[in-house]
């Protein structure tokens, strides 16, 4: 059997009569490439190849295919065994076995492809039938059990969409739109047989209306071929509205509607979620002779004469896709200098902040947290550039997805405490929006956006969830996280704090935080004064500058927006005079409202147990935030232990006495909650 690669596939199809480009060889190629099945959902209007399309492959792959014609109220079992009348048996029926079951037995032995064309007229219990198959290879029928190889099918289903089919049949397969060529393709396609025809260039035009027009289906390639034939057969005899209506339209109404679409001017179709095929023009002149011009979409790489983006690498499986943008120079230039904020580039021109040029897409191979979600209010491109975006968060809790904004309107196709699938459609006609969500308790929640504005996730997270619950993320800006300032100074984690961003602090380590300081007039904030004089390390980059000393870390990003300035802290253990100074004004210029220094330690426990230890050690519940716990301590401070469903956050407020800074107290603070983190894993 040939080997599957998308340039074998492209060359193969083209070579035996279907011909295609590179970026649907591509999605070919992949199909064939799934698990446990090989194979995908061709959809299309009539007359653009879908059922000639398998026909080729299996004529090209060297496998034998078996081929099943469904009628209008085909039932599961007409695959599987047909009855015919005889005059042999006693009852004047034999049972022989139908496509399905040859295509079963073969594969056992060699490599086979199953075509089950028109699916979409088959009764709708079908689908519900063909699912084991599909999953396990096996059907089950009185009397008698079917088992394929899965490994040695390939299996395609065609359909006009003259039904909707069982969700779950759909999630087995990926699906292909078998969209009308475009203009270039029909123009190679004929040149193979009428090449120099001196009516070339016309037919190419009237494709171009009849794809516009509306028609049943569009003229096929066959179709155009007879067409030429019959006017070189006539000669000067030949009536040019009589042949068109004899080999193309061939009803009044279709005519009328070819007639209509005289002054259209032909555009590509794009899809939405789906790699796009390239775009073509072709202009024709009206002396007879052929003038065609391709033109490639437009890619910044190609500027380059050091190295060129290789368009054609094969496109990753569906489950290894987490986001797609249209590859064009407004998201790649976008990404570039996203990307350049924060690291240095690769090697690869093709590849720009875990993103991956791939035919006329960008795809990126890595998942978005979503407590990384940020939202920035002077983005300049906004429409027309995401398609889909994949989150996940593995903390999320079953309660959690009360959380999500507009619950309550989601349609639940699966619930349990185990597993729960719904699927959100936004009615705003400005900003739509699709959200697909699956949450598991072994993996976590699993969202899918797809929109074409790219603040439409963003904006949605920026709410609370059904009820008032509280919200599921914290949306920052600039990608900054707060969470712990508003948790340990403002001791809210309902309004203001994200409960996903909340779960993330059990990964801290030590201190850390951020913010923005809005209104930077273009001089350092005083409080860099007495950074600077306990800084040991000073790093200067272009947008930022990081203070480095004694067990702290402080640095000050500049954003393109003028007066705006991204401010990271991270503190390790106990600080020096100046620097705890410092850090505390900080704190204030970063806009918290209950300015201080978060000193905190968090410990994964059973919280059931550990606040039972906690009262027979003198702490007691606080009223003003459910699940706070708080002792005095001989210093004058108050600690403070935040209690979740399995982690705890142990912590102080620092703040200074009278513009003092006691670093002693501090350092106390600092080494209580690690004390008590280690006391909470033990009784906890």
């Amino acid at each position: 059997m040939q080997e599957i690669t998308v340039k074998g596939i492209h060359k193969s199809l083209n070579t035996n009569g279907y011909i295609c480009d590179v970026p649907f060889a591509a999605r070919i190629t992949s199909a064939m490439q799934t698990k446990p099945v090989s194979g995908a959902f061709l959809y299309g209007p009539a007359g653009t190849g879908k059922s000639y399309l398998p026909i080729v492959l299996s004529k090209t792959l060297g496998v034998e295919m078996f081929f099943y014609q469904c009628a209008p109220g085909t039932r599961e079992d007409d695959l599987v065994l047909k009855m015919f009348p005889s005059e042999t048996t006693k009852s004047g029926v034999e049972i022989k076995k139908s496509t399905v079951f040859k295509a079963a037995e073969a594969s056992h032995k060699k490599k086979v492809m199953l075509v089950l064309d028109e699916w979409d007229k088959t009764r709708p219990t079908a689908d519900g039938f063909f699912l084991d198959f599909l999953q396990y290879g096996r059907l089950s029928i009185p009397g008698t059990d079917i088992n394929a190889n899965l490994d040695n099918m390939f299996i395609f289903f065609t359909a006009n969409d003259e039904r909707d089919f069982h969700e779950a049949l759909l999630r087995r397969f990926p699906k292909i739109d078998v969209d009308p060529l475009e203009p270039s393709l029909v123009m190679s396609a004929l040149r193979l047989t009428h090449d120099g025809h001196p009516h070339l260039g016309n037919v190419i035009k009237l494709y171009e209306k009849a794809v516009m027009s509306g028609m049943s289906k569009p003229a096929t390639i066959q179709e155009i071929r007879q067409l030429l034939d019959a006017i070189s057969f006539l000669g000067d005899g030949a009536d040019w509205n009589s042949l068109v209506y004899q080999y193309i339209t061939k009803t009044p109404e279709n005519h009328d509607l070819l007639k209509k679409a005289e002054n259209t001017v032909y555009e590509s179709n794009d899809t939405i979620a789906e790699l796009q095929e390239t775009k073509f023009e072709g202009e024709m002149s009206e002396d007879n002779k052929t003038k065609v011009s391709t033109l490639m979409p437009k890619r910044i790489a190609y500027l380059t004469e050091t190295e060129a983006i290789d368009s054609n690498k094969p496109i990753p499986n569906s489950n290894e896709i987490y986001a797609i943008y249209d590859y064009d120079d407004k998201n790649y230039s976008m990404l570039a200098h996203k990307d350049m904020q924060t690291h240095n580039g690769s090697d690869d021109v093709s590849s720009i902040d875990d993103f991956e040029v791939i035919h006329s897409h960008m795809i990126r191979k890595k998942p978005f947290q979503l407590i990384d979600i940020q939202f920035n209010t002077n983005a300049k491109h906004t429409k027309n550039v995401v398609h889909e975006l994949c989150y996940v968060d593995k903390n999320c809790k079953f309660k959690d997805l009360l959380r999500i904004p507009h619950w309550g309107q989601y349609v639940i196709r699966r619930y349990s405490k185990n597993e729960v699938v719904a699927r959100y459609i936004s009615d705003d006609v400005d900003r739509p929006l699709t959200i697909d969500m699956r949450w598991t308790s072994n993996n976590g929640l699993i969202i899918i956006v797809a929109t074409k504005d790219v603040l439409g996730a963003q904006s949605y997270f920026d709410r609370n969830g059904s009820g008032n619950v509280g919200r599921l993320v914290n949306v920052t800006a600039f990608d900054t996280d707060n969470s712990v300032l508003k948790l340990v100074n403002d001791k809210n984690n309902k309004m203001h704090n994200g409960i996903l961003n909340l779960r993330n602090i059990i990964n801290h380590e030590h201190i850390q935080y951020s913010g923005i300081i809005d209104d930077y007039s273009g001089d350092m904030p005083d409080c860099f004064k007495y950074i600077g004089r306990d800084t040991i390390e000073t790093i200067l980059e272009a947008n930022k500058t990081v203070y480095m000393g004694k067990n702290f870390q402080v640095s000050l990003e500049n954003t393109q927006f003028g007066k705006t300035l991204i401010c990271r802290v991270e503190i390790y253990g106990a600080l020096k005079r100046n620097a705890l100074t410092g850090i505390e004004i900080l704190g204030r210029r970063m806009g918290a409202s209950n300015y201080g220094i978060p000193v905190y330690k968090p410990v994964r426990v059973n919280t059931r147990k550990l606040s039972k230890h906690l009262k027979r050690n003198g702490w007691r519940f606080d009223g003003s935030r459910a699940g706070l716990m708080v002792k005095h301590y001989k210093m004058g401070d108050v600690g403070q232990c935040f209690l979740f469903d399995d982690f705890a956050v142990f912590s102080f407020k620092y703040t200074s006495y009278d513009e003092y800074t006691d670093i002693k107290r501090f350092s106390k603070m600092h080494r209580i909650v690690h004390q008590l983190t280690l006391s909470a894993s033990k009784h906890g």
